[in-house]
């Protein structure tokens, strides 16, 4: 028996009994006390109820992936594989030029800027970052031309595909997409970017971030629901009920309800009810000031920066502020957020050209024009001025910008007049004629 014939029978008149352990066992059940009702646990469900169904999921995976789309990648040539891999733990621009020399003309730099025929660079990264944050996977299709050189770059929806498992010395299979099961992908046709994962039961897919935040995304929409359907029904749920001997019968009940949906509408005009019956109402519920959505929403929305590891306050919580200024909230959601999804993508992207074309070449994003990732220039630009042990040309770089070719940039100026310090010596002449001027008796 549902919920609302139970009700019916009590509050309808109809004298129909039932035991008090059977009521309230209905009820509990109708209404669904006890464990939660999360949402599946499954990839489709997570876009679904997650990004296409949640304005927080939505905003907060749409800033990072914007961001990290909006980023330029180049193909450089390797000049000292030993600093590559100083460079991968401490990415400076000043070492990065004694690392890695660009080659614009290489065949793979049209790659990156056109992966494919329908996309260009922006988009096609979006979509790998998107489904990585989502599903904790992100599968990519390469393409390549006869002689074996890289022609286009395709990313496969993660919730399409299925990982065939091999055997102990080739662990994967192939990849096959689960809405054409006839269509299987070798290994090495695969970029497969995934999250680490704990669990022994799916160790060859990524870990979905919204899995581990299941229980906070299931709240987060039951709260826009509820919030919506008070809106929608002008208040809470309540019944109305005869406060005198005799019940209501089941015509006029229907008929109060009629008149309530006709004049609880928003777009009523006359909203007033005359009757000479004597009810009652009795309140189902509570409101959303008593469940305290507002505050749960703010919970559930840090909750949520936290899983993705953003600052909440670059998402309307301005009573969250743990940094100073909003440049800084922008660099930790590059540093915390953004470079650690580009850094995953450039290891296994160069590990894939590594294994398929043996070039020694290496593809990199560059930060130099993030606003956020810029150091203060007029603190810096201080700073090296006083570093007078530093030549110009050492400057120069640590500020990322070209060497001169003047002799003179290399050479260690002093404070002094700043002249070259082999300049800076002495003569026997000119102490000679200092000391003619000193008058030593004055301190006799």
């Amino acid at each position: 028996m549902r919920i609302n014939e139970i009700l019916s029978n009590i509050f309808r008149g109809q004298k129909k009994e039932l035991p008090q352990s059977g009521i309230v066992e209905m009820i509990t059940r109708a209404i669904g006390f006890g464990g939660a009702a999360l949402i599946p646990e499954d990839t489709t469900s997570y876009i679904n109820n997650g990004y296409l169904g949640n304005p927080n999921v939505y905003s907060i995976i749409s800033f990072i992936t914007q961001k990290a789309g909006a980023i330029p990648w180049s193909v450089y040539r390797i000049k000292d594989q030993k600093k590559l891999t100083i460079y991968k733990s401490y990415p400076k621009k000043g070492l990065k030029e004694q690392v890695l020399e660009e080659d614009s003309k290489h065949p793979l730099s049209k790659v990156l800027t056109y992966p494919n025929e329908l996309q260009g660079w922006n988009e096609f990264f979006e979509q790998v970052c998107g489904f990585k944050l989502l599903t904790g996977n992100s599968f990519i299709q390469t393409i390549k031309l006869d002689s074996g050189k890289l022609q286009e770059l395709w990313v496969i929806p993660s919730q399409l595909v299925e990982i065939l498992v091999g055997n102990r010395m080739q662990p994967i299979k192939g990849y096959r997409l689960m809405n054409n099961r006839d269509i299987v992908f070798t290994p090495e046709e695969i970029i497969h970017l995934k999250y680490w994962t704990p669990d022994a039961q799916s160790q060859l897919y990524g870990l979905s971030p919204i899995r581990a935040g299941r229980r906070v995304v299931t709240r987060s929409n039951a709260s826009f629901d509820m919030s919506t359907n008070n809106l929608q029904n002008n208040g809470v749920l309540g019944i109305i009920s005869s406060e005198g001997e005799a019940p209501l019968t089941a015509e006029q009940a229907q008929k109060i309800e009629e008149k309530l949906r006709a004049k609880a509408s928003s777009k009523s005009i006359n909203r007033f009810i005359a009757t000479s019956a004597r009810l009652k109402w009795q309140q189902m519920g509570l409101s959303p000031v008593d469940l305290q959505l507002i505050e749960n929403d703010k919970m559930d929305l840090r909750t949520l920066c936290n899983i993705f590891h953003v600052p909440s306050e670059l998402f309307n919580d301005a009573a969250n502020k743990t940094y100073s200024n909003t440049k800084e909230a922008g660099r930790a959601i590059y540093t915390n957020a953004i470079i650690p999804l580009l850094t995953s993508f450039r290891d296994e992207f160069n590990r894939w050209i590594g294994q398929n074309s043996g070039e020694n070449i290496y593809v990199d994003f560059d930060l130099s024009m993030i606003p956020e990732l810029q150091e203060d220039w007029s603190s810096l630009i201080t700073s090296l001025a006083q570093a007078w042990w530093l030549t110009p040309n050492q400057r120069l770089e640590l500020l990322g910008w070209s060497t001169s070719e003047d002799p003179l940039m290399d050479k260690v100026w002093i404070p002094s007049g700043l002249v070259p310090i082999d300049m800076a010596e002495i003569s026997d002449a000119t102490l000679t004629q200092v000391e003619g001027k000193m008058k030593f008796n004055d301190y006799e």
